[in-house]
């Protein structure tokens, strides 16, 4: 009799019970849509630049769900897109003490990016260093401590930062391009041609590899210099706060003795190149003894050196030369194409299959 009675009420449990449960996860899985549909009609909004009328999408997204750290990410970076850095301090604060998957590197960079901008550097690398500490294999929250650093005129900090961001990306543009950069001005060498080349064959921006390609040419231009009859080899002024001034000699004076010694036909490699094919021709015979040089150097230990290593091993240098120093004049770039597509197609399916998948 007992046992007839607990089947009676448990089946009287599952009939009632189940419809109610199902329509509670109804309900709730019909408010998350809303939500989601309306905060997908706020950013389409503000990426036309019509930040008042995201912002009403969002509000209304956050009168369904108050709780949603999603909706008030959104806001925030809305707000900080028109200036309001107040209240998208507010709106980013409000979202780290809610439940957000997936948010917290954008949220926490955003973070620190409105303290860069309200002038309050400090706070922003505290934020960075939290965040990074949360999601290390970041690259954007290193990405943004190096822009707030650079902007603080601290170069070692800027450059450890940035190298963060490079071992956890290897086709972020901003973060090899920036790695260049400060290469360049803290005078090391290597690095300085590794990573700018990299960049300009990642990038996909016009004026990142138009300042890549300008850096390249002109720093190594001016490695030597020519007065009247005699030639000096010029030692570029560098800003290191921290580290050895004198590191990369060797590797600098390699590639000054090149510039002495070698020559392209008639000219002398020091002297003024009067057109584009000319600026490619120098650049290209430069670069390709340069990433020799790279790829064995005693004077770097970087990871990057082995992407150099792969294209002499694949026989793949001339292809990556070629690719990325094309925009300094097209029609030499065209000629060299003709003769050699699969070369260049060969160099992009490795990048692609064996340098991006290790």
């Amino acid at each position: 009799m007992k046992k007839s009675i607990a089947l009676i009420l448990a089946l009287a449990v599952t009939l009632f019970a189940a419809p109610n449960a199902t329509s509670k996860a109804s309900s709730k899985a019909s408010k998350a849509e809303a939500v989601k549909k309306l905060v997908d009609q706020g950013v389409q909004f503000h990426e036309q630049g019509q930040y008042d009328e995201a912002l009403a999408k969002y509000k209304e997204a956050e009168k369904k769900d108050p709780k949603s750290a999603l909706v008030k990410y959104e806001m925030a970076f809305t707000y900080h897109a028109k200036r309001d850095l107040d209240k998208a301090l507010t709106y980013a604060r409000a979202a780290t003490k809610l439940k957000g998957e997936g948010l917290e590197e954008n949220l926490y960079s955003l973070i620190g990016t409105i303290y860069d901008d309200k002038g309050m550097p400090d706070s922003a690398i505290a934020i960075y260093r939290e965040a990074f500490a949360k999601v290390p294999n970041s690259f954007n929250i290193p990405y943004n401590a190096t822009i707030t650093y650079m902007r603080m005129n601290n170069a070692d900090s800027a450059y450890a930062w940035v190298r963060r961001s490079i071992n956890n990306s290897r086709t972020h543009e901003g973060s090899y391009y920036y790695t260049g950069f400060l290469s360049s001005q803290m005078g090391k060498w290597p690095q300085f041609y590794a990573y700018t080349m990299y960049s300009t064959f990642i990038s996909k921006k016009a004026e990142i590899i138009r300042d890549n390609l300008s850096r390249l040419y002109g720093r190594t231009k001016y490695f030597v210099i020519k007065k009247d009859s005699t030639v000096e080899m010029y030692k570029p002024t560098i800003k290191q706060t921290g580290s050895d001034s004198t590191v990369n000699n060797e590797f600098l004076l390699a590639i000054q003795t090149m510039l002495v010694t070698d020559t392209l036909g008639n000219r002398k490699l020091y002297d003024q190149d009067s057109t584009s094919s000319q600026q490619m021709e120098f650049l290209i015979h430069i670069l390709e003894k340069t990433i020799k040089l790279v790829a064995f150097t005693d004077e770097i230990d970087d990871p990057i050196q082995r992407f150099y290593q792969g294209l002499i091993r694949e026989g793949l240098v001339e292809a990556f030369i070629y690719s990325i120093c094309e925009p300094i004049d097209r029609p030499t770039f065209a000629q060299w194409l003709i003769k050699n597509r699969n070369e260049q197609g060969r160099l992009y399916h490795w990048f692609n299959k064996e340098w991006l998948m290790l």
